[in-house]
């Protein structure tokens, strides 16, 4: 199945990511959206990161979630992540992990509002 693209789009205080529905996490992907990602960072300055989806399959096997939290610590943000995912909580917890023992302040939230909150955006 092909993966739909996710949508980048800079606002005053933050980045936006949108996942449309049934969006799939594979490494491969993944490592040219975060290159995306950090372009837009840079670009704007900006190290906050909202990313939301209402359902993401998450295809990774443990190696490629440590993967995937060494390249999101390398970007050096702030990301909240609101979407539903059919990932175990144990590979969240390693995902998120591996980012925080390397710098990254990445968390998982429930609702946008919150997400918002933490991100200290509007």
């Amino acid at each position: 199945m092909e993966n739909p693209e996710q949508k980048i789009s800079i606002r005053p205080d933050h980045i936006l990511v949108e996942r449309p529905p049934d969006y799939e996490v594979v490494l491969s992907e993944q490592s040219r959206s975060l290159l995306e990602l950090s372009a837009a960072c840079k670009e704007t300055g900006c190290e906050k990161v909202l990313i939301v989806g209402p359902r993401t399959r998450v295809r990774l096997s443990p190696f490629d979630m440590l993967e995937l939290g060494k390249q999101i610590a390398k970007l050096n943000v702030q990301m909240a992540i609101v979407e539903m995912h059919d990932a175990s909580n144990d590979s969240m917890s390693l995902l998120k992990s591996v980012a925080f023992n390397r710098g990254s302040r990445i968390r998982f939230f429930d609702n946008v509002e919150d997400a918002k909150g933490w991100l200290e955006i509007a």
